[in-house]
């Protein structure tokens, strides 16, 4: 479990990076404030996600491990509100890129996937040789 919780600490770290780097990219190129703007507010919604799904890994391991017969809690509702409230303030702002805004929901699985590429590639430089 500590593993996952490290790797979990991780994804809503460099999901907080990306988040960071598109907001100052916001702020600073008043150009492409459409799409830093749609980008930033993606991927904050995207940090909530990631964050989300921790609690919801943390109370089924929880769940699991008392060997109880609930379900943990449905989280869906809250993540559909939270893009109800990005939508809003996309629409009051109105200069936001909606379409990478979108896009920019999927900044933590993509944290997630480079995560497991990172890993698996160094436990593969790791193995000694003849070691498949």
């Amino acid at each position: 479990m500590d593993e996952a919780n490290r790797f979990l600490r991780q994804t809503v770290k460099y999901t907080t990076y990306i988040t960071l780097v598109w907001a100052v990219l916001w702020a600073v190129v008043p150009g492409w404030k459409s799409v830093f703007s749609g980008l930033a507010i993606g991927s904050l919604v995207s940090v909530y996600f990631a964050v989300s799904m921790g609690r919801q890994l943390q109370a089924a391991v929880t769940i699991a491990l008392r060997d109880e017969k609930r379900k943990p809690g449905f989280p869906l509702v809250s993540r559909i509100a939270v893009i109800a409230l990005a939508v809003m303030v996309v629409k009051k702002l109105s200069y936001p890129n909606a379409l990478l805004m979108i896009a920019a929901f999927f900044t933590y699985q993509l944290v997630i996937f480079a995560g497991f590429v990172l890993n698996r590639k160094k436990q593969q430089e790791s193995k000694p040789e003849g070691v498949k």
